[in-house]
């Protein structure tokens, strides 16, 4: 580790608010963009449309980078030590927060994702499975992660992985060079100076005096890195070792002919520029199993991912990822260099984790499904129960008969009920009870019925919207009323319409049969009135009645 940060050296680019601070080691770089706070997917799309991806910080090397960087940045200038960075960990929208894994649910955005056995959390992470959380870090926190909302505003840092690295140029005159690495947009500044290039990297020298421009690229040449064009660069048969050590890395010695000769100490091999020295390849016919590592004294060996060396520092031996519990709570198998998870039911195997199946995507319910975390549960609409606690079956309840909402007649329907009256009465308002027809006649057939809508009412079932009238016995609303109003008001008007002239008929006749009978009667007793002499009894008739019975 301390041979990297050797090798590190960064940069901050001078006014303004275009600020991008640069650092190299021997195998990636790292770039700090403090030109804007920005949404955590916008940070991830500049590092990855530039060739890399967001900062991760998997493991303490990872970790002691990071912060020499921001620590050389800080030092230009101390606003860095307190600004809040993205780094590329985050919770999709989809995932739940697992507080058995080291990373809480948690996912790098670059390979690999699901590194274990490190986290340098600061408190726990929001427990959630429907909001997407992203991670920052700051140097006053000492690089501790904190969780948050994505769409907060952030500085962030990317990481460039390089296939090797180049030594600047080095040059007897004075000349210009500049240089342009292949993620920034804008070439370094002549006070801008990295102690390592990154593979891809284009320099263009300028040698005093001359208007030529010469362009030459930092190249894999056989496993050693180097530039092209270097037989080209400046007046070099004019140097001295006197003079900046003749341009020479390493060792310099003046030849005869007004010269110099670059070589290198042991351990080392010179370049194709004649100038700079790179380290021998020792790993030929080395013992390494796996992987060698050159050192400036020999070698190193190291194994690939899911391995680790054993005692001999030679061989390597499978790491048991099932011992970080790396599957959860699932069924996990232990492979040459991997793992694989066996899910759980309710649960499938989806990029080498368990993810929950959403069995209410697939019908198993016959109404209503709620899905969860490896499981599902069935539940029955209102109106409807479940028989003997059996809730993939869904049977209709009969209000009617155990509720009995209606004040006259109750029709039991799928899932509600329906009100309705009998002769001569209404439905209220309510939709329940019954009132007296009082404003039009009741003709025979014609009854009033409810159709309720399906929702929970005080009786613990369905209960109906407000009521309707209807004359068919079937659902109607309100306008089918006013034409049922509507048609009997015209039936009303002919009825009069044709008992009026026949009332005036019998009126008419009644009136003239009484004038007709009392002027006859009157006639009758003018002709009995004997010319108007009045009959006196004489008394005869009452003496003869008497007479007769003394005989």
């Amino acid at each position: 580790m301390m041979r990297v940060l050797v090798f590190m050296l960064s940069t901050l680019a001078a006014g303004g608010t275009d600020r991008v601070s640069t650092t190299c080691s021997t195998e990636a770089c790292l770039t700090l963009h403090l030109e804007e706070e920005v949404h955590f997917e916008d940070a991830s799309k500049n590092c990855i449309n530039n060739g890399g991806n967001l900062v991760t910080l998997r493991d303490l090397d990872e970790f002691e980078s990071v912060k020499a960087a921001l620590l050389s940045a800080a030092a230009e200038d101390s606003a860095v030590f307190s600004l809040k960075l993205w780094i590329g960990l985050s919770l999709q929208k989809q995932r739940c927060t697992d507080f058995t894994e080291d990373l809480n649910g948690f996912r790098w955005t670059s390979e690999p994702k699901t590194v274990s056995g490190y986290s340098n959390w600061k408190k726990k992470p929001l427990s959630t499975c429907t909001e997407k959380r992203c991670v920052s870090v700051s140097l006053s926190d000492d690089l501790k992660w904190v969780d948050g909302s994505c769409r907060e505003g952030a500085f962030y840092m990317c990481r460039f992985l390089s296939k090797g690295m180049c030594r600047p140029i080095v040059l007897e005159e004075k000349s210009d060079v500049k240089y342009i690495l292949p993620f920034l947009l804008n070439p370094l500044t002549p006070h801008e100076r990295l102690e390592m290039l990154p593979h891809g990297t284009s320099a263009e020298i300028q040698c005093g005096g001359s208007e030529d421009t010469l362009v030459s690229f930092c190249v894999n040449k056989h496993g050693l890195f180097s530039w092209t064009n270097s037989e080209r660069f400046c007046a070099r048969d004019r140097r001295k070792c006197a003079r900046n050590n003749g341009g020479c890395e390493h060792l310099c010695e003046d030849t005869e002919t007004g010269s110099v000769r670059c070589d290198c100490r042991e351990g080392y091999q010179l370049l194709d520029d004649d100038v700079s020295c790179a380290l021998k390849n020792h790993c030929e016919n080395s013992p390494c199993d796996t992987k060698c590592v050159p050192t400036p004294s020999g070698f190193s060996c190291a194994c690939a991912e899911g391995f680790h060396l054993a005692a001999d520092n030679i061989s390597c031996v499978d790491i048991n990822e099932c011992h970080q519990r790396i599957c959860g709570e699932h069924t996990c198998h232990n492979t040459p260099g991997s793992y694989i998870c066996e899910c759980r039911p309710g649960f499938r195997h989806v990029s080498g984790r368990c993810e929950d199946v959403d069995e209410c995507t697939e019908s198993r319910c016959k109404q209503g499904c709620l899905n969860s975390q490896g499981s599902f549960s069935c539940y029955c609409h209102a109106g409807y129960s479940s028989p003997s606690g059996n809730r993939n079956v869904c049977v209709d309840v009969n209000e009617c008969l155990i509720f009995k909402p209606c004040e006259d007649i109750c029709i039991n329907t799928l899932g509600s009920f329906r009100c309705s009256c009998g002769e001569d009465f209404i439905l209220a308002k309510n939709g329940i009870s019954c009132v007296q027809n009082t404003k039009i006649p009741t003709f025979p057939s014609e009854t009033s019925i409810l159709e309720p809508s399906l929702k929970p009412d005080r009786f613990g079932t369905t209960t109906g919207s407000a009521p309707v009238l209807n004359n068919t016995n079937t659902k109607t609303d309100s306008s089918k009323r006013k034409e049922s109003l509507l048609g009997s008001s015209w039936f009303l008007v002919c009825v009069w319409g044709s008992a009026i002239p026949l009332l005036l008929l019998i009126v008419l006749t009644t009136v003239f049969v009484i004038f007709r009978w009392t002027r006859s009667r009157k006639t009758s007793k003018s002709s009995a009135t004997g010319d108007n002499y009045c009959w006196v009894s004489s008394g005869l008739d009452q003496e003869q009645r008497n007479g007769n019975s003394t005989h």
